[in-house]
């Protein structure tokens, strides 16, 4: 008997060691995941088990791409990214001119294509710093927590400046803007069917690409799908899957987006007739508007993930758990003589 309780008395002590070490906290990790998914590590890192690297990596990466937006409409040219910095894509040159009823012999043209090199832009969220007199190790329940604020911080920041580089500025070439005339609701007309149709006729009048998404504002998204059956009996058939997420109806060629929230970050200003400045308040002359692009003439990019991590024990200053993430991005159009795109705003009643 003495044995055995001897025997079970070294195996609680082995597993209450293998428990201990994995819950401890690496010292002083810095992990950078670049696009082939590697984790790379600070050489004076403390041992780190790979469960800890998966769960660094996942709630990063997974975070994020778990976000669903209107811009995965968009080409994504994430694998042309080199080194997670710089985004390298060639531009093909003019179209070949065509002969009709040509009796000479047929000349030729050398193709002509444009290398461009962009660096990503870089996205910093505010570093968190956690005190806690009892926290012995940072668990990663509550790493994950945090990421998942910070991942839906950063793709909202993204999607306010993609929206903005999309939209027109003002009037002009390959660019179709129209004004909403339904009923009045909270000063401004509603949108409605009609003026979907309006926008359909202009954008095939000026000879619009396929993959034509329209992405509007809550608000503005609501009253559209709830004034009229067709698209309220999309939502009907979506096939149920225990959640209430409506994001996308589409109608005459158009896909049509709900934002995030009203995160869209562009208003039209009606007495300059033109795109208001970034992150102008809507009210006064500055009117909501929804964006309108083509999905072969834009795109999005995405490049490394960073996640910056300092122990408390090497913070003596701050004398708490201190970390932030950051992520490299970049959406624009991708041919510089193509910039298809339009919107349409909110009228004043």
């Amino acid at each position: 008997m003495k044995k055995l309780l001897g025997f079970i008395t070294i195996v609680a002590i082995f597993v209450a060691g293998i428990l201990s070490l994995g819950a401890a906290t690496p010292t002083g990790i810095g992990l950078l995941v670049a696009g082939s998914g590697t984790v790379l590590m600070d050489a004076g890192a403390a041992l780190t088990l790979d469960t800890q690297k998966i769960v660094f990596l996942r709630s990063l990466k997974e975070e994020y791409d778990a976000i669903e937006t209107w811009m995965n409409e968009a080409e994504d040219l994430s694998m042309f990214v080199s080194e997670g910095q710089t985004l390298v894509f060639p531009e093909a040159g003019a179209d070949p001119s065509v002969y009709k009823n040509r009796i000479s012999d047929i000349d030729s043209v050398e193709p002509e294509e444009t290398v461009h090199k962009v660096e990503l832009d870089v996205y910093d969220s505010q570093n968190y710093k956690i005190r806690n007199a009892l926290l012995h190790a940072l668990p990663f329940e509550k790493v994950q927590y945090y990421t998942k604020k910070s991942a839906d911080a950063i793709i909202k920041k993204e999607v306010q400046d993609t929206a903005y580089a999309w939209a027109p500025k003002q009037s002009g070439n390959k660019i179709s803007i129209q004004a909403s005339s339904g009923p009045a609701r909270g000063g401004y007309k509603m949108l409605t069917l009609d003026d979907i149709v309006a926008l359909a006729r202009d954008c095939d009048n000026k000879e619009f690409p396929d993959g034509r998404n329209l992405v509007l504002p809550s608000d503005m998204w609501w009253d559209l799908v709830n004034n009229n059956e067709i698209l309220k009996g999309q939502l009907k058939n979506l096939t149920p899957n225990g959640t209430i997420k409506p994001t996308m109806v589409e109608y005459y060629g158009f896909k049509i987006h709900k934002s995030l929230g009203d995160k869209l970050g562009i208003g039209w200003d009606v007495a300059q007739n033109k795109l208001a400045p970034q992150g102008a308040l809507i009210g006064g002359n500055v009117v909501p508007c929804a964006l309108l692009f083509c999905k072969s003439e834009v795109f999005r990019a995405g490049g490394m993930y960073e996640m910056f991590y300092l122990n408390k024990s090497q913070n003596p200053t701050g004398r708490a758990y201190e970390f932030g993430f950051q992520h490299r991005f970049k959406s624009d159009f991708q041919m510089s003589a193509n910039r298809y795109s339009g919107l349409i705003y909110l009228a004043k009643a």
